[in-house]
């Protein structure tokens, strides 16, 4: 058996379990800390050299890169007691002078003494806790490791219960977006969703078809409804939010919305202007399909009920900060639902006709007195705000009043009466073929048909000898 050194040694039994099956490369690649192609690079060497393969070529020569024993613990014992919660790079900032190495040896010693950085990715940190785990039951762990690790786990749980330290309040921006996903079943549909800036809380979540006006509408109805009325909403650029223009005589239909809720709209381009519910997308697209597949749900119905109903609250409760009270931005609501059920609406301006009557979308309508239900007449040319409420019922608003339209059948033209063709005065019918007739019963007509073409020959003739001299022809 040859002799070899004990990472040498883990790495030919890692390798040893890829050639028969019990381990997969990337498995590997997360225990040894190694690319891929590393992984790929050790199983030709297994194959070609076997257990020599894995002995390091400078084994037994004196590397210019060591570093003493002395310097090693010193690094770690410096990390460890002072500086545990730095990252490397930080820490290196901070004490690398007192050090006598360089910041890749600092990160050698330390990654090679199974310590991990703050900072260091979610698949590095679980691999770490494994192997921490595993050197504890074995007793293998220093006393130094075991402490850290216990008090990482602890600092692992508290993360997302802490206090939010944050400028921001709860409400002051609340950042909207849509992700399209293969969310159930194999159909693409449309998540929105409306996170919360400070606080990192998912406020409302909707399912649809399509990224639609229609599912803005319903966040903000539910979060003013459940939360509050927030200061401030942050979009991307979309038709739904901005019309382009500077000046903002023609507002979309939510930006007017926004106005009557006093609700300052913010729309941009660039997706790392919302980082929070781009970042909530991610996370969801994690998580919220397996739950949804493994909850059988199959419609968009099934889906927005899990969604608001089960999966943001456990989400909310593991990942978002506490709301602080004393830094919240989220005004009281005071409006009742009818009232929200016409300002969160889609408003277009019409004329009434001379029956007092308007056109919207192929349809007629006429104005109904709330309280008596007595169509309502007008002079002609009134203006008439038709207002498609929130839930999509018809209103009026004419001089700051409001009424009800009523769908009426759409108006028949009048018939126009059936003429008889007027005969012309030359046409004389066709024949049994189906073709005009030449000859006519005017007279006149007649002459002057027959003095035309009496005319046209002559010309043809004094036209002909020159034909050539003209070059309308070629010999």
């Amino acid at each position: 058996m040859i002799n070899l050194k004990k990472k040498e040694r883990e790495k030919f039994e890692v390798i040893e379990k890829i050639i028969q099956g019990k381990m997969s490369k990337k498995e590997a690649s997360l225990q040894l800390h190694l690319t891929i192609r590393q992984i790929n690079r050790l199983i030709i060497k297994y194959h070609q050299e076997g257990e020599k393969g894995f002995i390091h070529k400078n084994s037994g020569k004196i590397s210019n890169k060591k570093i003493s024993e002395k310097v090693s613990d010193k690094i770690i014992s410096t990390y460890l007691n002072e500086y545990s919660d730095y990252n490397f790079s930080h820490f290196y900032d901070e004490v690398g002078d007192t050090l006598n190495a360089s910041l890749s040896t600092v990160f050698r010693v330390l990654t090679e003494a199974e310590i991990i950085s703050p900072e260091a990715q979610h698949k590095t940190v679980r691999l770490y806790n494994e192997i921490m785990k595993k050197s504890i039951e074995e007793g293998v762990a220093t006393e130094e490791q075991v402490e850290l690790y216990e008090e990482r786990q602890i600092l692992e749980e508290q993360k997302y219960t802490r206090k939010s330290t944050l400028r921001y309040g709860f409400g002051e921006e609340v950042q909207m977006d849509a992700s399209f996903y293969m969310w159930f079943g194999m159909i693409v549909t449309a998540l929105h969703l409306a996170v919360d800036k400070a606080t990192k809380k998912v406020l409302y979540g909707w399912f649809d078809d399509q990224e639609t006006s229609r599912a803005y509408y319903i966040l903000l109805m539910n979060v003013i409804l459940i939360y509050g009325i927030p200061k401030k909403i942050k979009t991307d650029k979309r038709s739904t939010f901005s019309t382009n223009k500077t000046n903002k005589v023609n507002m979309t239909q939510f930006e007017r919305i926004c106005h009557d809720l006093g609700i300052e709209l913010f729309s941009s381009s660039v997706a790392v202007s919302k980082p929070n519910v781009e970042r909530e997308n991610r996370t969801f697209k994690g998580r919220l399909k397996a739950e949804l597949r493994h909850a059988g749900i199959t419609t968009i119905e099934e889906a927005n009920q899990y969604l608001n109903e089960v999966f943001i609250p456990k989400m909310n409760q593991k990942f978002s900060y506490k709301i602080n009270e004393s830094k919240s931005k989220m005004r009281e609501n005071t409006y009742t639902k009818e009232e929200l059920n016409l300002i969160i609406s889609e408003k277009e301006e019409r004329s009434l006709d001379n029956a007092s009557s308007l056109k919207y979308k192929e349809d007629y309508y006429v104005l109904a007195d709330l309280k008596t239900g007595e169509i309502v007449t007008f002079p002609t040319r009134t203006k008439c705000m038709v207002t498609i409420a929130y839930d999509r019922s018809y209103w009026g608003y004419v001089n700051n009043c409001l009424y009800q339209l009523v769908k009426i059948e759409k108006p028949k033209k009048e018939e126009e009466s059936v003429q008889e063709p007027k005969e012309r005065k030359y046409f004389q019918g066709r024949n049994e073929k189906g073709k005009m007739n030449a000859k006519s019963l005017d007279q006149i007509y007649t002459d002057l048909n027959a003095e035309l073409k009496n005319k046209m020959s002559i010309l043809a003739d004094k036209i002909k000898p020159k034909i050539y001299d003209y070059e309308f022809l070629k010999e």
